[in-house]
């Protein structure tokens, strides 16, 4: 079966028990976007960069976008920007074909602000639409597209 990157159906029901290497590898890729989230939120540019394969390009939401090694430096700058910021990963679709992958995975992020910062607390949601393949140390992510559903800036606490 060819991994079609945009059609939902491919996830349609009934849901059917995967295979134990099936199931490894599942959790494997799910995995990715929990460590990349890990490195973001604790500004470690290294791990976030542990998931990617060194050809892997990026498509931002907010026009960011590239190679990863330009791409993650902008993403860990602007989030050091805040205070903290803490990623959710909440859904998660993965479809495998043999040592290709598709991930969704859907996400929180909420950014809260420095207290004599001059700007809102910011959240967002997002979708993580991640190919993976299968390296010879594992499964990494070769190309992410980062969609955007909604955003809210929010007033600090007095």
């Amino acid at each position: 079966m060819a991994i079609d990157k945009d059609n939902t159906l491919q996830w349609a029901g009934p849901g059917v028990p995967p295979s134990a290497s099936e199931l490894a590898d599942r959790y494997a890729i799910g995995q990715l976007a929990r460590i990349y989230c890990l490195g973001v939120d604790t500004r470690n540019f290294e791990l976030a960069r542990s998931i990617f394969a060194d050809e892997c390009v990026a498509e931002g939401s907010s026009g960011l976008g590239g190679p990863i090694d330009e791409y993650l430096p902008n993403i860990i700058k602007g989030v050091s920007a805040f205070k903290v910021t803490q990623h959710n990963i909440t859904n998660q679709y993965i479809t495998i074909d043999g040592d290709e992958a598709l991930c969704w995975n859907y996400a929180i992020a909420v950014h809260k602000v420095h207290p004599d910062a001059d700007r809102p607390h910011f959240d967002l949601g997002v979708t993580y639409r991640d190919t993976c393949r299968r390296f010879a140390d594992g499964w990494k992510i070769v190309h992410r597209k980062v969609v955007l559903h909604w955003n809210q800036s929010y007033p600090k606490e007095s």
